[in-house]
């Protein structure tokens, strides 16, 4: 019997993979994810939950925190399947499906049979069935060779077509969960609700880069050549899962065409969030006013006297986020095109598309950026364009969408050639702002290093910022990009030489050891700062206001053990601060925290809190 087949954890016909399939049948699921999850992140849940469940079962409320659990371990899961999809093309050689391109050295990996003419054929075909292309009379003699060697090539198949199956069930689950966030959680914005708000975009961008990782692997041929081989092998009969995977693929084909329309329900609230992070974008890109203002400087040059950390504490602090942001937005607009159609959405896309020309997916693996934008956003903005100027909507509203849809139309066509044209000039200009201010901060902590654990923060941002430049700067060497116009590629003009690269990562070095030398200060700043938190939460338990609200079960559940993990923290009264170990549970006292979190800012909540 075939491999795939004998899996108890994936049988033929996989109720969670059904949209009508109970939730607990999907919670209960986890094991299926093990391989992607790993024992360091699957164990440590796990029996968590066993220990906590109890506490989780008295209100049919807590189901909001078990959601935001599953939030983070699919996200987790996106980064397994990517790994294995990677994986993948380095044993076939990187192969091009899209154009029905194939090397060699991809027929000679193993996992396809070395039979091209009839592999292509069922690839170029797709979704028809082998039945209709009349095989035998593409290549008689392969598909002989191929009938009597069946069995080994249905398992050199298989492991990669339970990484199919393995895809589909992450779509359903990853968008039953995106629904759940979306459509429940009161507040999504960064100034608000930060915690929930990072894991519920940390799931959406992922649950996009897979699937747009997914259209580099040869879905197609993986399908159509497993199925032939299981109907040869099982007297001419479809494999069970393969009308459902037909589906599932010609649905994200291509990938974002399906993105768009999956991710239709959400769009709204991807808007709003895209809008919020605006203004720190904004300022992220403004290196006049992030020199002049201080934001990364120990002081504020204007006040002297005034640490920065106290002049600009949330912005700076959020300046560390700026590149999780950066990637909301190109991700957000792309998959949610519709809400570039707001009237401040235009300046929050351009000043981030005109800066980058690639899209990263997983490691080296990206697509280029303007060229998918032109594809499959701006035909939505001209179709939103046609609609207005037709006079379907009130004439107010059509006369301002039709204005916006303009100005995004002209955006969209021109930022590619600004980019190609400005956007080494500004991440230069950025480099340089950071190595200045990076070994501002090294002089000024040398000097004076028992400032160093209050200004961490400032010290983080500084550091992300840092590190998103060089990871940029190595991402768009040697790129080329098309001009979609003139139909020609046009090699960037990046120095490989800059030495702004190698000044920006001496600097971080240098600080870096800088927070490993003074790093007992720093963690001793930290516990004393968690420890100080538990007896403000015991005396707000006790204030009339909370008694008055009649907290349930769960939340004065949530409550305590956020307090007993607080109140277990060592107290770093001693030197030797560094030899306290993770016995700490700030890992759990995160995880409470989150799923109290998300319990009182959902719709349904008794007790909404920001």
């Amino acid at each position: 019997m075939s491999m795939l087949f004998s899996r108890q954890h994936f049988p033929s016909h996989d109720p969670s993979l059904s949209p009508t399939a109970t939730r607990p049948r999907d919670w209960d699921s986890l094991s299926r994810w093990t391989e992607y999850l790993g024992p360091d992140i699957a164990s440590p849940n796990a029996a968590r939950t066993s220990r906590t469940g109890q506490s989780h079962s008295h209100s049919h409320s807590s189901k909001s925190g078990l959601n935001l659990q599953w939030v983070i371990q699919l996200t987790h899961v996106a980064e397994g399947l990517m790994a294995k999809m990677y994986r993948l093309n380095q044993i076939l050689d990187y192969p091009e499906p899209v154009g029905h391109v194939f090397s060699e050295a991809f027929w000679k990996a193993g996992i396809f049979p070395n039979h091209p003419k009839i592999c292509l054929l069922l690839s170029k075909r797709f979704p028809d069935h082998f039945s209709k292309l009349q095989l035998e009379r593409v290549d008689k003699v392969a598909l002989d060779a191929l009938s009597d060697s069946v069995e080994v090539h249905l398992q050199g198949l298989e492991p990669w077509v339970q990484l199919l199956l393995d895809l589909m069930a992450f779509r359903e689950q990853a968008l039953r969960l995106i629904l759940d966030l979306s459509s429940t959680v009161i507040t999504l914005l960064p100034n608000q609700n930060s915690l929930i708000l990072h894991a519920f975009m940390d799931l959406f961008c992922s649950f996009v880069r897979v699937n747009l990782f997914s259209e580099k692997m040869p879905r197609k041929m993986m399908l159509q050549v497993y199925n032939l081989l299981h109907a040869m092998s099982r007297n001419d009969r479809d494999c069970d899962f393969y009308h459902r995977l037909v589906q599932f693929i010609d649905s994200y084909d291509p990938p974002l065409k399906g993105l768009q329309e999956d991710l239709n329900f959400v769009s709204p609230r991807i808007g709003e969030v895209l809008e919020a992070v605006g203004p720190i974008i904004f300022l992220s890109t403004d290196t006049r006013k992030l020199r002049n203002e201080g934001f990364l400087s120990p002081y504020h040059p204007r006040y002297p006297d005034i640490l920065t950390n106290s002049a600009h504490p949330m912005r700076a602090q959020d300046l560390a986020n700026v590149t999780s942001y950066r990637e909301w937005v190109l991700l957000g607009y792309l998959v949610c095109p519709d809400e570039l159609l707001r009237v401040t959405s235009i300046d929050i896309a351009l000043v981030v598309l005109k800066e980058n020309l690639i899209l990263p997916i997983f490691r080296d693996e990206y697509v280029l950026l303007h060229e998918d934008y032109q594809l499959y956003v701006l035909p939505r903005v001209l179709e939103s364009k046609k609609m207005a100027k037709s006079g379907r909507t009130k004439q107010k509203e059509a006369d301002l969408e039709y204005s916006v849809a303009k100005q995004v139309e002209k955006m969209i066509s021109e930022v590619h050639e600004q980019a190609i044209v400005s956007c080494d000039a500004v991440h230069r200009e950025r480099r340089i702002l950071l190595k200045q201010e990076i070994g501002r901060m090294v002089l000024f902590f040398t000097d004076q290093p028992s400032l160093l654990a209050p200004n961490i923060q400032m010290v983080f941002s500084a550091l992300a910022l840092a590190q998103s430049e060089v990871i940029w700067y190595f991402q768009h060497v040697g790129i080329a990009s098309s001009k979609s116009k003139a139909t020609r590629i046009v090699p960037v003009e990046i120095d490989p030489s800059d030495p702004t690269i190698g000044f920006l990562l001496d600097g971080m070095d240098r600080l870096c050891c800088l927070v490993r030398k003074y790093i007992a200060a720093i963690r001793g700043y930290a516990l004393s700062y968690l420890s100080s938190c538990a007896g403000r939460i015991r005396f707000l338990l006790g204030t009339p206001g909370m008694v008055a609200l009649d907290l349930d079960a769960s939340f004065k559940g949530f409550f305590q053990q956020i307090v007993q993990h607080l109140e277990n923290i060592p107290k770093p009264q001693s030197e030797n601060i560094s030899a306290i170990t993770c016995d700490l549970s700030v890992r759990e006292i995160s995880i409470d925290y989150l799923q109290f979190h998300a319990l009182s800012c959902t719709c349904t909540s008794a007790y909404m809190c920001k």
